[in-house]
């Protein structure tokens, strides 16, 4: 009787430890996805490409587009702009917005930017929604209200970031 329940003790301690080691090798698997995808999008961000969006949205959409239509009735350089931006930042509030991605890591990142190209951005997209009754980067739209609410300063001194500024020249 006794070899019995010892010989049970020793299968349930066997499965547990199988299970906790699956689990452990999941996660850990999981946690190296989207670390590259992550590494992927910060990469993707110093492209040509993504700089030339980034800067005609922030500085060239207001001046070329001052009244905002739906997005997609735009010029082809002004549509392509906004999408590379716009679905950019939507898919990194799809990583944040289901909890693949701690948010502090992209509003420390991006907040700014993300911030001001939704502000931008917001009256083309709302026009777009209205005219096709679909919700565009909706994801994007959830990421900037995000950083609106904690902004990157904030997690700069909660991570206890430090400043160096440069010496005086004298």
């Amino acid at each position: 009787m006794n070899l019995n329940v010892v010989t049970l003790l020793v299968s349930v301690i066997a499965l547990l430890t199988s299970a906790w080691l699956a689990w452990s090798q999941l996660t850990s698997s999981r946690k190296s996805t989207i670390l590259a995808m992550i590494l992927e999008g910060f990469r993707d961000t110093r492209s040509d490409d993504y700089l030339d969006a980034i800067e005609y949205v922030l500085y060239r959409l207001p001046i070329e587009h001052p009244q905002p239509v739906a997005y997609l009735q735009l010029p082809e350089e002004a549509r392509r702009n906004i999408q590379r931006v716009g679905l950019f930042y939507n898919d990194l509030g799809k990583l944040v917005a289901h909890g693949l991605v701690d948010e502090s890591l992209i509003i420390g990142a991006y907040g700014g930017s993300l911030l001001r190209a939704w502000t931008l951005l917001a009256p083309y997209v709302y026009l777009e929604r209205q005219e096709h009754q679909r919700m565009p980067m909706r994801y994007f739209e959830d990421l900037a209200w995000r950083v609106s609410s904690r902004r990157p300063e904030t997690v700069y001194s909660k991570l206890g970031l430090h400043a160096l500024p440069p010496r005086d020249a004298a």
